[in-house]
C-alpha cells in the first residue's frame, strides 16, 4: 500500500467548495445549486455534472425538438447557437443527426458496483441503503426544532455517527456480511480527519480524479450536502468555520471503506471501481448538442425584446409629480409598474431591490437566533428586537406545518382550536393580513420601531443620501412617494418563503418600507438630508406600502407612527389604487382556471381564496418563467409589456461617473436575480436533485429544515414541481439570465473590475450580458463587445 496522497485535505476542501447552500423553510431564500461551479464555464459544468451525476444543463432534446416544431426556436436561432458554438454545419444537417439514446448514470461508487442484497428485506440496492441511513441520521442530528427527543451533541457529527453505526444492525440479509461490516465500523477511527487518509490507503483513487470522487459522495446526499453547506455559509458571514460538510463527506467517505471487500484480483470489486473511474466520460457528443439547444431557445426568448430597447426613449425620465412609486425588482412587480403608470395621472415607477439597501435582521426578545431580512449573499449590520408576547403566532404557525399536525394538532390542545381547522375547509375570501404573510410579525409589533431607534440621525441621513438618488430621487421631489415592498400568502405550504422577497432573505418586505418611512418623515433626518443636498419638500409625504403578489393588490400600511399627513395621503390615493390593482389582477382572467367571465370582484375573492386555501397547491406562480435583468431608465422599458419575465432595476448612467451605483447594482440585485433564475432553472432541467418533488408527498424535516418527498429519501431542495408545472406544461423556461445594461463599455468595465465575481458569472457563461449601444445592442463574447445578432 502507498501512502495516502498528502493533499487529501486541499481535495475536501475544494470538493466542498463545489456544494452550494440550500437556505430553510422559514427564511428559503432563492439560491442557485450551481453556485459551487461557477469557476468552471457552462459546458465544462455541464460535462462535469452529467459525469458524476447524469445530471444536465439542458432539457432533453425532444423537448426542444417540440418547441421548434411550433415555430418558438428557428432556424435562425439555430444557427446562431451553431455559430457560438464554433461550428460550421447547416442547421439542416445538424437537425437531421440522430442523437445517441440517454446513457445511465455512471458507476462511479463502491455502492454502486455491490451485487449482494442490501436493506432489511433485500429489496433495495447499497446506494439507496447509504442515502437512507444517512439521510435519517442527519435528520435526527440537525433537528432543533421538531423533535421532542434529541441526540446527544456533547461529540462531534461524526462521532455521533459511528456510535450510531455500532449499535444500528447494518442492513443486509446477509449475517456473515453484517458481522463483517460490524467489524470494521468497530475498527473506524474516532476523528473525521483521521478517517480520510485511511480510506484513501485502503483505496487508492489516482489524483487526477480524488476531487471529483469527493464530489460524487457529497451528491449522493446532496440536499443534505447543501445544508452543511448552509451552515457553513452562516458560520462563513459571522468569521467562523463549522466543520459539518467535511464531517459529512467522511461518513459518505466510511461507507466506501465499509464495502470495499478487499479483494483486488481480476475482475474485482476494487477493480471495476477503479477502472470506472479512469474510462473516459461518454457523454460529451450528447452534452454538446444539449448546450446547442438550449443556447437556442435563450436567443428565440431573449432577442425579440433585447432588439426593441435602443428604439425606446433614451432619455431618463421625469419624477412624477404627484406619485412616484417605488418597488422591487421582482419580475410580479413589473405588470404592476404597468398599471400604476397607465391608471394613476403624472405617476412615474422605479426599481430597487426589495431590500431597499437596510441590512436588517429580526429577533424575538430572549432568543439567540435571528432572522436576515437581506440577500444571501451579505450579512446582517442592523438588529429589529421583536416583543416576546409575539411569540405565540410564530409557534402556532410552525406547529401547523409540522408532520402529522393535523392530527397531533387537536389531541394536544383540544377542541379550542377544532373551529380554526373547521374554518380552512371553507378559505376565506379576505385580504390576507400581515400576520398571514409574515408568521414571524403580527398586526401589532412593528418590529421596525426598535430597529430606527438603534442608530443615530447621521448614520439614517448617510444611508438615505444613497438610497433617495438610486430610486430616481433627489433632484426632484412628487407630492406623494410610495415604497413598495412585497409578500405573498398560501396556507398549509411548508416552501411559503419561496414566494416571497428573495432581496429580503426569503420574507415579505414590509419591515423595510415601515422603517424608510417613519425616517423619512421626521424632522430631523430631513434636515440632515437638505444639509447633504437632498431637500425634501414639506408637502411630499412617504408611504410605507405592500404588494401582495398572490392577489395582485396594493395595501398601504398602517402602523402607530404614521403621522397625520401619511394617514391622510393614503386615503386620498386609495382609489387609485384599487383602479391599479384591477388593471394588474385583469392579466390574470382566463388563465390557470380562473374563467375569462369573471368581474374584477369575483377575480379578486378567487385569487385571495387561493391564497388561504390549505389545498391549493399553486397559490401562485411565484418567479416562474423570468428571463432578463435591465438596469436602465424606466424609458427604455415603459412601452413594452415584458409579460411579468424582467427583472427592473432604475440606472441612469449619467448620474454614475464612478460606476459606484452600477458596481453595487451588479452586486447586490443582479446576483440576487441569478440566484432565482438558477433556482427556477435546476428545478426543471434536473428535479430529480435540485427540485423537491411532488408538494403532495412533503414532509417537514427539522421544524424547519427542509422537506423530505415521503417519509425517506434525501433532503430535497429547491422548487417543487407544482411550481414550475402546471400538470400539462412546463410554466418555467429554463433560460440564463439575459443581462442588459444601459451604460458606455468604459461604465461597464470599471463596475466589473470591482466585482469580479459577477465578471467570473458572466465570462463563464452563467450569464448573458449584453448593453445598449450607439444604434443597437452589443453582446460580451468571447472577452469583448460585439454586435449582437438578434
Amino acid at each position: 500500500m502507498r501512502k495516502p496522497d498528502l493533499n487529501w485535505k486541499g481535495a475536501v476542501a475544494t470538493a466542498a467548495d463545489r456544494i452550494a447552500p440550500s437556505w430553510p423553510l422559514d427564511s428559503l431564500l432563492a439560491s442557485s445549486p450551481y453556485w459551487g461551479l461557477r469557476d468552471m464555464t457552462f459546458p465544462q459544468a455541464e460535462a462535469c455534472l452529467s459525469h458524476l451525476a447524469h445530471s444536465h444543463l439542458h432539457l432533453d432534446e425532444a423537448e426542444y425538438r417540440r418547441q421548434y416544431a411550433t415555430g418558438a426556436i428557428t432556424d435562425r436561432h439555430v444557427s446562431l447557437a451553431l455559430r457560438e458554438a464554433g461550428q460550421s454545419i447547416a442547421v439542416e444537417q445538424w437537425l437531421a443527426q440522430t442523437p445517441d439514446g440517454e446513457a445511465g448514470e455512471s458507476p462511479l461508487l463502491m455502492s454502486d458496483y455491490r451485487t449482494d442484497p442490501a436493506g432489511h428485506a433485500g429489496m433495495q440496492d447499497w446506494r439507496q441503503v447509504v442515502q437512507q441511513q444517512i439521510s435519517q441520521f442527519c435528520a435526527a442530528w440537525f433537528d432543533r426544532d421538531q423533535a421532542d427527543w434529541q441526540p446527544e451533541r456533547d461529540r462531534s457529527m461524526y462521532q455521533a455517527w459511528l456510535a450510531e453505526m455500532s449499535v444500528q444492525p447494518v442492513p443486509s440479509q446477509d449475517v456473515g456480511l453484517q458481522r463483517q461490516l460490524q467489524q470494521k465500523i468497530a475498527g473506524l477511527p474516532q476523528s473525521h480527519e483521521a478517517l480520510f487518509p485511511l480510506a484513501i490507503e485502503r483505496l487508492q483513487p489516482a489524483g487526477p480524479w480524488l476531487i471529483d470522487w469527493f464530489y460524487s459522495l457529497l451528491l449522493r446526499n446532496s440536499g443534505w450536502a447543501a445544508w452543511c453547506r448552509y451552515l457553513q455559509w452562516q458560520a462563513e458571514l459571522n468569521d467562523k468555520t463549522s466543520p459539518v460538510l467535511p464531517e459529512l463527506l467522511a461518513i459518505q467517505l466510511a461507507w466506501e471503506y465499509l464495502l470495499d471487500d478487499g479483494e483486488r484480483g481480476v475482475g474485482s470489486l476494487w477493480q471495476r471501481w477503479q477502472a470506472g473511474w479512469s474510462a473516459t466520460p461518454q457523454e460529451a457528443i450528447l452534452c454538446r448538442r444539449g448546450l446547442i439547444w438550449q443556447r437556442a431557445a435563450e436567443l428565440a426568448t431573449h432577442a425579440p425584446v433585447l432588439a426593441q430597447l435602443p428604439r425606446q426613449s433614451a432619455e431618463p425620465g421625469t419624477v412624477g409629480r404627484a406619485l412616484h412609486a417605488v418597488f422591487c425588482i421582482d419580475v410580479r412587480s413589473e405588470p404592476m409598474r404597468r398599471a400604476l403608470e397607465q391608471v394613476v395621472p403624472d405617476s412615474s415607477t422605479a426599481g430597487f431591490a426589495g431590500f431597499f439597501g437596510l441590512p436588517v435582521a429580526i429577533r424575538f426578545a430572549g432568543e439567540a437566533r435571528a432572522q436576515a431580512r437581506l440577500p444571501g449573499l451579505l450579512a446582517p449590520r442592523w438588529e429589529a428586537v421583536v416583543p416576546s408576547e409575539g411569540k405565540g403566532l410564530a409557534e402556532w404557525g410552525q406547529f401547523q406545518r409540522a408532520p402529522l399536525s393535523s392530527f397531533t394538532l387537536v389531541e394536544s390542545t383540544g377542541l379550542v382550536k377544532a373551529g380554526k381547522l373547521l374554518r380552512k375547509v371553507f378559505p376565506s375570501k379576505a385580504r390576507a393580513s400581515l400576520a398571514e404573510v409574515d408568521p414571524w410579525l403580527n398586526d401589532n409589533d412593528h418590529a421596525v420601531i426598535s430597529a430606527g431607534r438603534q442608530l443615530d440621525t447621521p448614520a439614517i441621513v448617510a444611508a438615505l443620501s444613497t438610497i433617495l438618488p438610486a430610486m430616481g430621487l433627489g433632484k426632484t421631489f412628487p407630492r406623494t412617494v410610495l415604497l413598495a415592498g412585497h409578500a405573498s400568502h398560501s396556507s398549509n405550504n411548508p416552501q411559503a418563503s419561496a414566494l416571497q422577497c428573495g432581496a429580503c432573505g426569503g420574507h415579505g418586505g414590509h419591515l423595510h418600507v415601515l422603517l424608510l418611512s417613519e425616517w423619512l418623515q421626521q424632522a430631523n433626518v430631513r434636515s440632515g438630508l437638505a444639509a447633504a443636498g437632498l431637500p425634501i419638500p414639506p408637502d411630499t409625504v412617504f408611504l410605507p406600502a405592500l404588494h401582495l403578489t398572490h392577489s395582485d393588490e396594493l395595501l398601504v400600511l398602517q402602523s402607530p407612527v404614521l403621522t397625520a399627513p401619511q394617514r391622510q395621503r393614503a386615503q386620498e390615493l386609495r382609489p387609485l389604487l384599487d383602479q391599479v390593482e384591477a388593471a394588474a389582477r385583469a392579466r390574470r382572467a382566463g388563465k390557470d382556471g380562473v374563467p375569462a367571465s369573471m368581474n374584477d370582484a369575483e377575480l379578486l375573492a378567487r385569487l385571495r381564496q387561493k391564497g388561504h386555501h390549505w389545498a391549493e397547491t399553486r397559490p401562485e406562480w411565484g418567479l416562474a418563467n423570468n428571463a432578463f435583468f435591465i438596469a436602465a431608465p424606466r424609458a427604455r422599458t415603459a412601452a413594452l409589456d415584458l409579460h411579468g419575465r424582467a427583472f427592473l432595476h432604475e440606472y441612469d448612467w449619467r448620474q454614475d461617473p464612478d460606476a459606484r451605483r452600477l458596481t453595487g447594482i451588479l452586486a447586490g440585485p443582479l446576483m440576487v436575480a441569478h440566484w432565482i433564475n438558477m433556482q427556477y432553472f435546476g428545478s426543471v432541467v434536473d428535479t430529480k436533485r435540485f427540485g423537491s418533488g411532488n408538494k403532495l408527498l412533503h414532509n417537514v424535516v427539522g421544524g424547519r429544515i427542509g422537506v423530505f418527498e415521503g417519509n425517506s429519501g434525501d433532503l430535497r431542495i429547491g422548487l417543487s414541481w407544482q411550481s414550475v408545472h402546471d400538470g400539462q406544461h412546463w410554466r418555467h423556461q429554463p433560460l440564463r439570465l439575459a443581462v442588459c445594461l444601459d451604460a458606455p463599455a468604459a461604465l461597464i468595465a470599471l463596475a466589473l473590475w470591482q466585482q469580479p465575481e459577477v465578471a467570473r458569472l458572466i465570462g463563464n457563461g452563467w450569464l448573458h450580458l449584453y448593453r445598449i449601444a450607439e444604434g443597437g445592442v452589443e453582446q460580451w463574447h468571447d472577452g469583448e463587445w460585439q454586435v449582437a445578432a438578434l
